[in-house]
């Protein structure tokens, strides 16, 4: 029994390692995934330049909710308080079931309370 569980333990280990190894040569989603490496480097310009080339071809995409959340973030890091809070406005406003919207209230929300410090 002992045996059978190193084996599958080795196994399964194998396989996460085998994954993590590939890495495919061209982005999934075009322009949303270079914006979530520019992201990633802070590059903020970049990354909402790429996610709002992603928006203009995906307006109702499945990635438009975080795309235009992220939109608000990378202004948000830049020090742009108006912009991020419209581009969280619109996620509550165009996609208010989401998961995405409720994050959008509370990072406006935290925009609004830094603001009166």
């Amino acid at each position: 029994m002992k045996k059978l569980r190193l084996f599958c333990f080795l196994m399964l280990s194998c396989m996460m390692l085998a994954s993590c190894a590939f890495r495919s040569s061209s982005n999934a989603f075009g322009p949303y995934s270079a914006a979530e490496g520019y992201y990633k480097k802070a590059n903020y310009p970049k990354a909402i330049a790429k996610y709002q080339e992603y928006l203009a071809g995906n307006p109702q995409g499945n990635l438009a909710a975080i795309a235009h959340y992220y939109i608000g973030k990378s202004y948000a890091a830049s020090g742009d308080r108006a912009k991020a809070r419209e581009s969280f406005d619109v996620v509550v406003t165009k996609f208010p079931k989401t998961s995405w919207a409720a994050f959008a209230k509370e990072q406006s929300k935290a925009l609004a309370n830094t603001a009166k410090v």
